[in-house]
């Protein structure tokens, strides 16, 4: 995913399909090297690295990983907003189907900023413990 200047809306939209798509290394990319990434039931994480491992866990804990599907872009000058249907499964636990919406504070095209809202926490965390 090239890095140069585009309009949030595009940036937010082709950054919400690489997730869809499962193209984290094209995420990653424009994620800043000391994002800040709010996960609730986590906590906060810090780095590129952080949030990488944190994706790499998750996705170790189903059983065949996690697929997202983007339901819409919001976008404004500063700020975007992915809203998602996540769904998973795992050995022993009720099937993961999540309306989330990914909150990302943008400096250009450069994510320096995540917050993760999940519709139902506490099925969530059920999921995830």
């Amino acid at each position: 995913m090239p890095t140069e200047t585009r309009p949030t809306h595009e940036f937010a939209r082709h950054v919400g399909e690489a997730m869809a798509d499962a193209r984290w290394g094209d995420v990653l990319d424009v994620v800043a090297s000391d994002v800040v990434t709010h996960i609730p039931a986590v906590g906060d994480l810090h780095g590129v690295d952080a949030l990488a491992g944190f994706l790499l866990e998750t996705a170790a804990k189903t059983d065949d990983g996690e697929r997202f599907e983007l339901i819409d872009a919001l976008a404004g000058d500063t700020h975007a907003a992915l809203y998602f249907r996540i769904t998973a499964t795992r050995e022993g636990r009720a099937p993961l189907d999540n309306l989330t919406v990914h909150v990302a504070r943008l400096d250009g095209n450069r994510i320096v900023e995540i917050w993760f809202h999940n519709f139902d926490g506490p099925a969530v965390a059920a999921f995830w413990a």
